[in-house]
């Protein structure tokens, strides 16, 4: 499967890149989560989108 398509390239990124970090014991949560699923830390942050460039 390509991902030259926008529209798979856009379901791509969302499912890689939409959801938050616990910055006390980096699980990944709900990007609507407002505290850590497994410590209860309310320190989230949005995950850092990696650039790349083309090749």
């Amino acid at each position: 499967m390509s991902l030259s398509d926008p529209v798979m390239r856009e379901i791509a990124k969302k499912a890689l890149l939409d959801y938050k970090i616990c910055m006390n014991c980096y699980a990944r949560n709900a990007p609507t989560a407002k505290k850590c699923r497994r410590c209860g830390s309310k320190r989230l942050r949005p995950k850092k989108a990696k650039r790349t460039a083309k090749r």
